[in-house]
């Protein structure tokens, strides 16, 4: 069977305009990188994250907080709701939760309380170094969405590439087995040939055409899951280009994989996560020590007690120390401790996973690289096979279970040949994925 060729599209935004008709690989990423949905969840995540930085480093700053406070005794209310001017005895708190002044004085207030921390033996230093690995991760996290969203578009333009070369074959399968099952069921009908020659040419058909269905529903299926990598929520078909055999990498499987453990987005996510919790465990150590805070006041109070009334500053140190807290700050250090070694291990276990993934992605692409030369060497003997086996047919030298099992042979090799191209592209792609070395550019923002 001959084979004839096969005719092949900042924070991200949607894409607005309609698909185009003719799609290159590289178009497909960048309207992928514009449009798909993880890539906006991945992005507002990552903005997020920078802002917890902001809210830790913030304890470094003044707190300055404005007040207006109104406060009115018993004896005052009833004086004034009662049209009295009795004298307004001293009032003395009663059981209000915790020590404070025992005077309640009647007035009006206005104005502002500052608190600047001054030492804290690091525990601020420590959550905001933290929160900036967080941060770090988070931005690491947002590259490898990058990353999983370019290779599913790869993949599936590969496959849609991959599944019209089979519709291809299919097409010319049925194409040529229609001709035989013409010319036996000629030959049958003038006696030439048996009833059983023409069942078997017609199964062989039919069989051709069944492979036909098979093939026009997996373009359907790959042009649908192409379409979504794209961000599109319907599917739509594309003029495709044909793509040149990717070479395979110089490095061998090790170094590829100290590669990926030095550049994958993954990978150096978790080391950032590792420090964090470790910056957490040592913020929560410190939060166990005295915590020293300058404090001002100044304001205003015009109307109340005439002791009290005019305008008021006052400054001074508060020292905080945590004496006893029934448990909970031992219990917190232990904590953030146990999740930093938690964190670490989990680092352990995504470089282990790391070097398994890279080696049999190395040889997975190793392998199917070489396949394409075995693939079309098959191909090309089962085609002069099948044309011997037909020429001996039609010559009455051989049976139609010959023929039958030569065009059987034939239709798997031209499978595997119109495959192998694309199943190493696609392995091929999936390696640079998990050496961490796909390439992509990303889109300029929409204007």
């Amino acid at each position: 069977m001959s084979r004839s060729p096969v005719k092949r599209v900042t924070p991200p935004a949607n894409v607005t305009e309609g698909p185009p008709k003719k799609l290159s690989l590289k178009q497909a990423e960048s309207i992928a990188l514009r449009n798909a949905p993880p890539l906006g969840s991945a992005y507002f995540n990552a903005q997020a994250a920078k802002d917890v930085v902001k809210e830790a480093r913030s304890q470094f700053f003044p707190q300055i907080e404005g007040d207006i406070e109104a406060v009115g005794t018993a004896n005052a209310i009833r004086n004034a709701f009662g049209g009295t001017n009795n004298q307004v005895p001293q009032i003395r708190l009663g059981a209000s939760g915790g020590l404070n002044n025992s005077l309640i004085l009647s007035r009006e207030s206005q104005g502002f309380n500052i608190e600047q921390m001054i030492f804290d033996f690091g525990r601020t230093a420590n959550l905001t170094a933290a929160a900036q690995f967080d941060a770090l991760s988070q931005a690491q996290k947002a590259q490898l969405v990058r990353a999983q969203v370019v290779y599913r578009v790869d993949r599936a333009y590969l496959n849609v590439l991959k599944a019209e070369a089979l519709l291809n074959v299919a097409q010319q399968t049925v194409a040529d087995r229609q001709v035989l099952f013409d010319d036996i069921q000629a030959l049958a009908q003038n006696k030439l040939k048996s009833d059983l020659d023409q069942s078997f040419a017609e199964a062989n058909l039919e069989q051709a055409k069944q492979l036909l269905l098979q093939t026009e529903n997996a373009v359907g299926e790959a042009f649908a899951e192409l379409s979504a990598a794209l961000g599109y929520k319907v599917e739509y078909r594309f003029e495709l280009s044909e793509q040149a055999l990717t070479p395979f990498p110089k490095e061998s499987a090790d170094a590829l994989t100290q590669l990926a453990l030095r550049i994958r987005p993954d990978v150096i996510a978790m080391r950032e996560q590792v420090l964090s919790a470790k910056k957490r465990a040592l913020a929560e150590r410190d939060a166990r020590f005295p915590r020293i805070d300058a404090i001002g006041t100044i304001g205003r109070t015009p109307l109340g007690d005439p002791g009290v009334t005019g305008n008021y500053a006052a400054a001074g140190v508060n020292v905080s120390i945590p004496v006893f807290t029934g448990g909970l700050l031992s219990a917190r250090q232990d904590e953030a401790s146990l999740r930093a070694d938690a964190t670490q291990k989990g680092l352990d276990d995504t470089e282990t996973e790391v070097v398994s993934t890279v080696h049999a992605a190395w040889l997975d692409a190793s392998t199917a690289l070489k396949n394409i030369d075995v693939t079309e060497a098959l191909a090309a003997s089962s085609d002069q096979g099948l044309i011997l086996a037909e020429a001996q047919y039609r010559a009455g030298q051989t049976s139609i279970i010959e023929l039958s099992q030569a065009q059987l042979t034939d239709i798997q090799a031209e499978i595997s040949a119109a495959s192998a191209k694309y199943d190493y592209q696609i392995l091929r792609a999936a390696l640079d994925f998990q050496a961490g070395t796909i390439q992509y550019e990303i889109p300029k923002p929409a204007k």
